[in-house]
């Protein structure tokens, strides 16, 4: 289970950085590298949370990535 730390900024937990893709990703599809820049200017993130972020997500069945691409699943 994903329980955050009580000194953890919560806007940068899986959880929220997981809906804020989710959000983008119900607009359109999106190239890895183009996703990524956009949680970039959104939040801030590094690469390392953007990909456990992805991770988390791909674990429950949300996202699927193939070619690049990062789009939700249908």
């Amino acid at each position: 289970m994903v329980i955050p730390s009580k000194e953890e900024n919560l806007h940068k937990s899986l959880i929220f950085l997981g809906y804020d893709i989710v959000k983008l990703l119900k607009k359109k599809e999106y190239n890895i590298e183009d996703l990524f820049l956009k949680m970039k200017d959104i939040k801030q993130i590094n690469l390392y949370q953007f990909y456990n972020t992805l991770t988390f997500l791909a674990m429950f069945d949300i996202i699927v990535y193939e070619n690049y691409t990062v789009r939700l699943v249908k």
